[in-house]
């Protein structure tokens, strides 16, 4: 996800709520990215430009029932249409903890952290074939998930469903939706930030048994370094896919440096690759990213490398 900043926020009292808000952010990017495969050579070098409008509506109920939306205009399908709503999502919050339903993580992916970092403008440190994104089985269906999580202390759980979309073939064949189950714990260990995070899902595609485990460590150090491990199993019909990540980030003053690595083993077969972003931070909203992902060892991946360069602009 894009990192965006809040510019404009209305607020509306309205009978029955004890407050509305409705906020619309936005982000831009322009600069030039390239894309280099061994089937054809060094890639032509193209402009890059994107633009990203965020819509964020939330209120409060007088008995303190919290609730939201999220509209992302960029991803955003339609809107009317429950099925088709990605980009989308909708909250509803209290002390029973937090219900979301839409274009949202399932329980393993918001147990399990990511091994990326930073943002480059065509993502190339995070798109690369064997980064780490510990999505275990999240979009086997139609992406729209429900998700319900809660905290106490320093303890957070969540459960998961992403159900069957409308296609026959799956109401037809022995299909099941997506469940999962995950779990985190925070701690502070001499100055240290550390989060655990553990999460499992499992489903049925046409008679096919898929699971999926996950597990990860962060951390926040002392002088800017902080970093993650991660690792998940999935079991597909009898076929094994291990991945594993590794991220780590530096930060001084307005300089940001980042490096990953992925590896990606199904069946015995092992591959792996890596990424690298540098951000810098002029102020005001505007950053200086560059991004560069490399395939060139993941002999599935088409022997790719790729590398971006240019401004990211928060309004």
């Amino acid at each position: 996800m894009k990192k965006i900043l809040l510019a404009t926020t209305m607020l509306a009292g309205t009978a029955g709520f004890a407050a509305a808000e409705v906020a619309i952010s936005g982000y831009a990017e322009v600069g030039i990215y390239n894309s280099d495969t061994a089937a054809t050579g060094a890639g032509s070098t193209q402009f890059w430009t994107d633009v990203d409008v965020t819509f964020k509506m939330s209120g409060e109920t007088d008995g303190g029932l919290a609730f939201g939306v999220s509209v992302d205009l960029d991803e955003a399908g339609n809107l009317g249409n429950s099925l088709d709503n990605n980009g989308t999502s909708v909250f509803v919050s209290g002390a029973f903890g937090k219900l979301t339903v839409g274009d949202t993580d399932g329980a393993l992916d918001w147990a399990v952290a990511d091994a990326g970092s930073l943002t480059a403008i065509a993502d190339d440190h995070t798109t690369h074939a064997g980064y780490f994104g510990a999505g275990g089985l999240d979009g086997t269906y139609d992406d729209q998930v429900a998700r319900y999580e809660y905290s106490f202390g320093s303890f957070g759980i969540a459960l998961s469903l992403e159900q069957e979309d409308n296609a026959a073939a799956n109401w037809a064949a022995n299909s099941d939706p997506v469940w999962g189950v995950g779990a985190t714990y925070a701690m502070d260990m001499g100055g240290t930030a550390l989060r655990f995070g553990l999460g499992y899902q499992s489903t049925t595609v046409a008679g096919v048994d898929s699971d999926a485990i996950g597990a990860s460590i962060s951390a926040e150090f002392a002088g800017g370094f902080s970093g993650v491990i991660g690792f998940t199993n999935t079991e597909t019909g009898g076929v094994d896919t291990d991945r594993l990540g590794i991220g780590a980030t530096y930060t001084t003053g307005a300089l940001s440096i980042h490096a990953n690595y992925g590896e990606i083993d199904t069946a015995g077969v092992s591959n792996d690759s890596y990424g690298l972003a540098v951000n810098y931070d002029l102020g005001g909203g505007a950053v200086v990213m560059a991004g560069y992902g490399s395939d060139t060892d993941f002999a599935t991946a088409g022997n790719q490398s790729t590398y971006s360069i240019g401004l990211g602009l928060s309004f």
